[in-house]
This record gives C-alpha cells, sequence and structure tokens, in this order.
C-alpha cells in the first residue's frame, strides 16, 4: 500500500518531534481557530517539516483530488498492551497463549459502529470511502474536504525535489473520533523504502582470477603492499549454507525447519526466483525446492514504479538473497514470498498484513529500510504508529518479525559521505526503521571465522574501512582506510522497551555490548582488539555491502591480530517471540488459572497453538564474492526477559 516515503531494499514518535509539532500547532495558517480547539482531537506531528511559513507557494486548489488513508487505532490499548505482556512472560500461566487473527480482530479490531460512524463523519466532510480494512478506510474527495474534515488545509511548499503538497498545520478530528483514528497519511510526500543490497562495484580483474582463502587467514597476500604494518591475508571463500550450518550446530540438532514457514517481504517479484533458488541450491550442494515448498503472493498488476523506488530488477536482487538463505539455513521449512506492489510504505504494509491477517507464516524476514529523520521527511508518526501497531498484532499472534539492521553504521551524515548504501537525506544519527521499532528484533550480520576443519573459530562485529592502492600499487591510502560499511545501529527514537529491563543495562539498551564468556571481551568494529581494516585490491576478493553487527558468540579463540583483504560474514539463529526449550512445548495444552480478570483467561488454549520459534537468517547485502551474507539477532521483540535464540524448527534453544 502507498505510504508515502521510499523504502531501502536490504513508529510512534515522542519528546523533541511531539514538542516540535505542538509548537507548529500554534498560530499555523490555514488551521482551525482556536476557539475549536477543544472539540478536536489533535493528529500530532501529520504536519510534515519541510511544510514551514517561507517554503510555503500558497493553497492547493479546492477542486484538487486527493486521495489518503485514515489509519485505525487498536479498540482497547492498554488490553492489548497487558496482553503482550502477559503472553511474553514466562512466569505467566498464559505465556504462549496467542491469538487467533480472528481472536485479535474480535478484542482489538475496530468495530463495526466505529466504522460506520466514520464512514458517516467522512462523507458528511467530503470524502468518500472507497476502500477498507481491519487497519485503514481508503478515502478520496477534494481538496476541500481537507480542511473540513481535519481543521486545516493543504499548501504547496518548495523543497529540495521540487514542490510538495503537505497540510498546513497538524490535522486533527473531532473528539469523539479521537480513540478510533490513529492517524492520515497521503497528504503529503509518501516515505518510501530501499532494499539492503547494492550492485557490486566493477573490478577489473575476472571473477575466475579472484584469490580467496580457504579458511580465515589461510593465504597471506604476500604479492600486496603489507597493510598497517603486515602482511594482510585474503578473505575466505565463499560460506556456503551447509558451511554455516555446521559452524553454528544447528544440521546435528536437526533444526531444519520442518513444520515451520518462513515469508518474505520485499517490494515487486522475480518471476525466476524459483528457478534462481533451486540452482543456487543445487550449486552449493543442498536440495531444491520441493514441490509446494516454495509460495508467493505476487500482483504485477498493480505494481506502482516510479522514481521513489529502486527498480524491480534491484529488488530481485535482495529478493534472491532472502529466498537463499531461508532456504540454505532452514532447508526443509515452507519460504513464502510476498512482494509489495512498491517501495511505499502504504503497499508495504498491505503486504505485511496480507501474513499477519491470514497468520500465513511463523516468521517474517524483511531486509528493507527506511530512515525517519531526513531532509525533506516524510516518515510521520502516523506511519510510524500504524506500522508498530501491526507489529504488536503480529505479536499477539505469536509471529516473530524481523528486519535487518542495516550496513550503515548510524546512518549520520558524516558516515553518508563515505558509506555504501546510505540516505543521502538524513540529518542525524540514527537507526533504521522498522528495524529500530521496539516490536521487531533487529538483525544484522557478522565477521565468521572458520578453522581449518570448517569449525566455528571466533566472531566479531562487522565494520569495513576502505583503502586503495596508491603510489603505482606500492602502498595504500588513506590509512586509515574511509568508512564504507558497518553493522546499523545507532540513536534510538523509542524508550528502553520493558521486556530488556532488568535484562539488558539502561545504558547498553540504545548500544548493545556483547561480551565473551571466554574473552570477556566482544570486539566492536572501531576496537582496538578487532582484526584491522578491511584493504581491498584488484587481486582480492570482490567487495560489497555488508550486514549490521550481532551478538558475540562466546569462543575459546580470540580474532587473530592479523589484517584481512575482506571479512566475512555468517548467520546466527533468529528466536520468534517466545522461543522453546527442549522441556517446553509451545503447542501443548495448559490450563488457564482460575479466577483471573482478563477475557483471555477463561479461553480454552487449543492444542494446535500456532509455533512461532523457527529461526531463519535475513540477508540484507548483496550477492558477494567473499561470502553470501547471513544474520544475527540483538533483541527478541517480545519475549520477557529475553531468552535463548531456537534455530528454525529446533526444539532446544542456543544460548546467545
Amino acid at each position: 500500500m502507498p505510504l508515502h516515503a521510499p523504502i531501502r531494499p536490504l513508529r510512534r514518535l515522542r519528546g523533541s518531534v511531539v514538542a516540535a509539532a505542538c509548537a507548529t500547532l500554534l498560530g499555523t495558517a490555514g488551521s482551525l481557530p482556536a476557539a475549536h480547539a477543544a472539540d478536536r482531537h489533535p493528529l500530532v506531528g501529520s504536519r510534515p517539516a519541510y511544510a514551514t511559513r517561507t517554503a510555503d507557494t500558497g493553497p492547493v486548489p479546492a477542486g484538487s483530488h486527493v486521495s489518503a488513508r485514515l489509519y485505525l487505532n487498536s479498540r482497547d490499548p492498554q488490553g492489548l498492551a497487558a496482553l503482550l505482556r502477559d503472553i511474553s512472560d514466562p512466569r505467566s500461566p498464559h505465556y504462549r497463549h496467542y491469538l487467533t487473527p480472528a481472536e485479535y480482530q474480535r478484542h482489538f479490531g475496530p468495530t463495526d459502529r466505529q466504522i460506520r460512524t466514520l464512514t458517516a463523519w467522512l462523507g458528511g466532510s467530503g470524502f468518500t470511502v472507497t476502500g477498507r480494512t481491519s487497519h485503514y478506510l481508503g478515502i478520496e474527495g477534494p481538496a476541500r474536504a481537507v480542511r473540513q474534515a481535519f481543521g486545516t488545509s493543504l499548501h504547496g511548499y518548495r523543497t529540495g525535489r521540487g514542490t510538495s503538497d503537505a497540510p498546513a498545520g497538524d490535522l486533527s478530528v473531532p473528539a469523539s473520533l479521537g480513540a478510533t483514528v490513529l492517524g492520515v497519511s497521503g497528504l503529503s510526500t509518501p516515505a518510501a523504502a530501499h532494499p539492503l543490497s547494492t550492485p557490486a562495484p566493477a573490478l577489473d580483474v575476472p571473477a575466475d582470477d579472484a584469490v580467496c582463502s580457504g579458511h580465515f587467514g589461510e593465504k597471506p597476500a604476500t604479492g600486496l603492499p603489507k597493510a598497517y604494518g603486515r602482511t594482510a591475508t585474503y578473505a575466505p571463500c565463499p560460506y556456503t549454507p551447509a558451511q554455516l550450518r555446521h559452524a553454528y550446530g544447528t544440521g546435528a540438532k536437526g533444526a531444519t525447519g520442518r513444520g515451520s514457514t518462513i515469508a518474505v517481504v520485499d517490494a515487486y517479484g522475480s518471476p525466476d526466483m524459483l528457478a534462481d533458488a533451486d540452482r543456487y541450491a543445487r550449486a552449493t550442494g543442498d536440495h531444491a525446492f520441493r514441490p509446494g515448498q516454495y509460495r508467493r503472493h505476487v500482483t504485477p498488476g498493480d505494481w506502482h514504479i516510479d522514481d521513489a523506488c529502486a527498480s524491480p530488477r534491484t529488488w530481485a536482487g535482495e529478493q534472491a538473497l532472502d529466498i537463499d538463505l531461508a532456504h540454505g539455513l532452514a532447508p526443509d521449512a515452507n519460504v513464502l514470498y510476498v512482494g509489495a506492489n512498491s517501495c511505499l510504505d502504504n503497499d508495504l504494509m498491505d503486504a505485511e498484513s496480507y501474513i499477519i491477517d491470514g497468520r500465513r507464516a511463523d516468521v517474517i524476514s524483511n531486509s528493507w529500510a527506511e530512515i525517519i529523520h531526513s531532509s525533506p521527511g516524510h516518515l510521520t508518526p502516523t506511519l510510524i504508529a500504524a506500522w508498530n501497531l501491526l507489529f504488536e498484532q503480529a505479536a499477539a499472534e505469536g509471529i516473530g518479525v524481523y528486519f535487518a539492521a542495516g550496513d550503515c553504521g548510524d546512518s549520520s551524515p558524516e558516515a553518508a559521505q563515505t558509506g555504501v548504501n546510505y540516505d543521502p537525506k538524513t540529518t542525524r544519527a540514527q537507526a533504521d526503521f522498522p528495524s529500530g521499532s521496539p516490536w521487531v528484533t533487529s538483525v544484522g550480520g557478522t565477521t565468521l571465522a572458520l578453522d581449518r576443519h570448517g569449525d566455528y573459530a571466533w566472531e566479531t562485529s562487522m565494520g569495513d574501512g576502505l583503502s586503495v592502492l596508491t603510489d603505482k600499487g606500492k602502498a595504500w591510502g588513506p590509512v586509515p582506510g574511509v568508512f564504507a560499511f558497518g553493522g546499523g545501529g545507532g540513536a534510538s527514537d523509542f524508550p528502553q522497551p520493558w521486556y530488556q529491563r532488568g535484562s539488558v543495562p539502561g545504558g547498553t539498551a540504545r548500544r548493545p555490548t556483547w561480551r565473551s564468556k571466554a574473552t570477556g571481551h566482544c570486539p566492536s568494529s572501531s576496537d582496538s582488539r578487532t582484526p584491522g581494516p578491511t584493504t581491498w585490491s584488484d587481486s582480492a576478493a570482490r567487495p560489497r555491502p555488508r550486514p549490521p553487527s550481532p551478538p558475540c558468540r562466546p569462543t575459546r579463540n580470540k580474532p587473530p591480530d592479523t589484517g584481512s583483504a575482506s571479512p566475512t560474514r555468517s548467520c546466527t539463529p533468529l528466536p520468534g517471540p517466545a522461543p522453546t526449550s527442549s522441556t517446553t512445548s509451545p503447542t501443548g495444552p495448559r490450563t488457564p488459572a482460575r479466577n483471573l480478570s482478563p477475557w483471555y483467561a477463561t479461553r480454552a488454549p487449543p492444542s494446535t497453538r500456532p509455533r512461532a520459534h523457527s529461526a531463519i537468517c535475513s540477508t540484507p547485502s548483496a550477492t558477494t564474492s567473499d561470502s553470501r551474507p547471513a544474520a544475527a539477532t540483538t533483541t527478541p521483540p517480545v519475549s520477557a526477559p529475553p531468552t535463548p535464540a531456537t534455530c528454525a524448527g529446533s526444539s532446544t534453544p542456543r544460548a546467545r
């Protein structure tokens, strides 16, 4: 569904954003008189930052056609919050008693009476309701209806990309409708996401002549200048899914994903995906998809292709990475690909809703992102709130939602100066969205080293500095190298979620620190104990964007003090909202405690309650010659406290 900001392949704002929005609400041209304020419920933050008086070009003609979405709030936000805590608390008798989609709608979705009231009000204001889901009403009408319904008029505003329409003040609705209306999108320039992968830079050396190591540190780059006072080593050859499964021990535990369904969401959809995935599986020694194991939901006739989004061809590369690795790391899991009709938030939200409203998967893997703070800014508080409410529904149904954290470091303007695949419109350090939402698990990649036997040697967070050959190939420069890729993360726009309290220190809730039992320390990309900065050369493995930083797996071996021509990445299993153990069945019947007030305390927990603990690997970066990227989890979206990760279909948790 077309939300209004593009999204890169690969949600409730507070504080300063709200304060700024409240300040601009006072005395804003085109808004209702103050006398009416008491009768209205303001939709704070609905006026975008680019809608300033100095950029105002005047009102939009009253008869201009307008289309938008009016997002619907939960019928019982407090009850939903209580439910999510209860089903995520191992001490609760309702632990993992997830709802079916029908149960969720019956208790938390809008009522028919609410919809009738909204429809009548919109019709009286000049709008026509053109579509309805459990999440929003699609509306159309003349521009004059905006003022009649929402208390402010539409104006044009000069931006760096031409003139864009926007409300002249924050929107508002009648106070009696304030609890029903979450917000409105579509009246300003849409936000868009982008895939978290980019095409590889062209190299002069043929792929067949590229040099790689059989294991980390095996082949010194003796024909190249020293880097940081020592001879670097060539990157390991591309890791196959079988190598990754062996490194993390999932194969020996029978963690193959059998009985689980992995959904992958990107924009558009390649018609060759199944054939490509089967070819990759056979080439890496695995079995192709069995009949019916791979399904897709794509509607090419409804695609919206414009300048806001990367081309379907570009998104096809991200789709291939995601499908290849989901099947490679959980070879017996079913895979469902759902292609959004564009990279805009509305279309991506429709794709996620298709899965969640029908509970069509146990986990959802996403490798796309957008940023909240940009110039011009398009990701409004309404969209953030709508996304978070959808993710809360997924949590209530026991669906784990995973987003790639990206490979843009903190997405700051400084990082964007030299980083690859960055949004140049960023205005501050920040975490990507939806990856930064407290209702999803943010997933990143690592540098994994295997030993000569193919076993796990050590692992660290990922960050690449780029140096090139200078002085006629006799030296590297600049040294240190310029920042190119780094694990995604940054300042959070959300307070520390309740499920982290008591488990994650408040000081690290916004900037995770991972430690190893063996070394007492997990190196970061900026740490002096991390392997030397990346040095790339024409004869080294081909560079590619890197996924984000994951937790450090405890290891007996400290990373060697040596450089590498190009670090590789690996995959750590992702937990669902409620990982299981070998002694706890996620589907077994439980007897609700007596005399409990919540309505769900009287439900008979069916023995077929959906499982939601399967683990997969999201793959947020482009195909590489040094490795196939994989993912690792940071924090679970719902569990309180965070529990050990469980690998695809396994009943035995793995400690993080």
